[in-house]
């Protein structure tokens, strides 16, 4: 079993103020050494946590019950007891501290090392001890860093190998390869290399990967996707300054154009087939999106799509089915994904119509000892009644890898998934929506 840190920094003790100053039913930023430190009085019962989210965003507009903190931008949670992170997005716990009422005040006691952190990054109970067939993980994103951390906090001791074809490194990760296919009965995984090896249990974090337009001159240089670190760094260094044009009306497509447009100082064209951006939600909320993106000088061309792009090396026009050409020096394709799982098809992995591997709600595929989370799956949203969802989003992602954690190694999920999505636009305003985007549910 790991053994926790012991902290033995001198300890910190800090009057608040008065009794009256935080009435039941309050909270209140509090600076202490220049942290900001969360004070709750619930009915009396006092609660001191980090005041900054581990994600991003200050507390202090969070929502409280029943222990619980919720960050009020991305929704991710603590606990106010332990400051155990519960929901997403976010990767590390914060500190407690103890509050307490005393002659009239209210009294804050802490150490130096907990006040020089922000966030605390939770260590697993328990490390490799074993040495059976390993579980095998083909791909590196947020849902199996995630799994990796809870898999290990919930008791499994067996070697963890994670298998990427990316080239950073957020984490360790035991090998940069690719994954060509793997034998059910055998329990092994054949590599780009040449090797196999055998697993316990195979988990398929896949992620997905942009679409790409089949259009004369999508192979000229600035034309990008985004989905991976090195693509998002071209985008900026290219951008600034320049002629941008965003293809695509999507959550993506949109956060990009406030992005450049705000930061970058880019001159930006969205490109949208459809009637309004952000069709998911609905025309009436695509048109007040548009609204707002063409009072801060963003163009939104929507009905249109694009024919092919013009340039010599270099793109510098964008064509489209109105046979109007927009000047570009940038373009940023944006219109979907799809799953990396044609490699999947001749096994016994089912996949929907879609290609995204279906999953029971344990996560298990249709091929024996083999799971899948994130981005790639079509999993059931129980609260909901839904058997089969994809659903493509960081939250339910870092879910997906909680929940296997658990499930994997035959334990019960503490809470049903409930799907948080949010985007920002110009640092100034933004869409937060909770639930299940079926149209005919949501907007009647």
């Amino acid at each position: 079993m790991a053994q926790a840190e012991i902290d033995t920094s001198p300890r910190v003790t800090e009057v608040l103020g008065k009794v009256d100053e935080l009435p039941p039913g309050t909270k209140k930023i509090f600076v202490i050494k220049d942290k900001p430190v969360l004070v709750i009085n619930d009915n009396g019962n006092y609660y001191g946590i980090t005041g900054m989210c581990s994600y991003y965003d200050s507390l202090e507009q969070g929502v409280y019950y029943n222990g619980r903190i919720r960050c009020a931008l991305h929704g991710a949670c603590y606990n106010v007891k332990t400051g155990e992170l519960e929901d997403y997005p976010a990767l590390d716990s914060l500190y407690t501290y103890d509050v307490k009422e005393q002659d009239g005040n209210i009294v804050l006691t802490t150490t130096e090392k907990q006040l020089q952190n922000i966030r605390r990054t939770r260590m697993p109970k328990f490390l490799q001890t074993r040495h059976d067939d390993p579980i095998v993980i083909v791909g590196g994103g947020i849902s199996a860093s995630t799994f990796v951390e809870h898999v290990r906090m919930n008791g499994c001791q067996s070697p963890i190998i994670i298998v990427t074809s990316e080239g950073i490194q957020p984490y360790n990760r035991v090998l940069l390869t690719k994954v060509h296919g793997f034998d059910s009965n055998r329990r092994s995984v054949a590599m780009s290399t040449g090797k196999r090896w055998r697993y316990s249990k195979l988990v398929l974090a896949l992620g997905v990967v942009p679409k790409k337009l089949d259009v004369p001159g999508a192979d000229l240089k600035n034309i990008y996707t985004l989905r991976v670190p090195h693509e998002a760094n071209a985008i900026a260094k290219h951008a600034e300054g320049k002629r941008v044009v965003c293809i695509g009306g999507s959550f993506l497509a949109t956060e990009i154009a406030s992005t450049l447009c705000h930061s970058s100082k880019s001159s930006v064209t969205i490109v949208c087939e459809k009637e309004e951006p952000l069709p998911a939600l609905g025309p009436d909320i695509g048109a007040a999106v548009r609204k707002r993106f063409e009072e801060k000088g963003v163009r939104v061309l929507v009905n249109q799509s694009v024919k092919w792009f013009i340039g010599q090396d270099t793109v510098s026009g964008v064509v489209i089915t109105s046979g109007d050409t927009v000047p570009a020096d940038v373009v940023v394709v944006a219109i979907g994904v799809k799953p990396p799982t044609d490699w999947l098809r001749d096994t016994p992995v089912e996949l929907d119509e879609n290609g995204f591997i279906k999953v029971d709600c344990n996560f298990k595929t249709t091929a024996k000892n083999v799971y899948a989370i994130g981005d790639v799956v079509s999993a059931p949203l129980p609260l909901w009644g839904i058997d089969s969802i994809n659903i493509q989003h960081l939250q339910t992602a870092q879910s997906h890898g909680q929940m296997l954690g658990y499930s994997i190694l035959g334990y019960e999920y503490p809470h049903e998934l409930v799907p948080f999505y949010w985007v920002a636009y110009f640092f100034e305003f933004g869409i937060q929506f909770s639930g299940e985007s079926s149209f005919e549910q949501t907007f009647k």
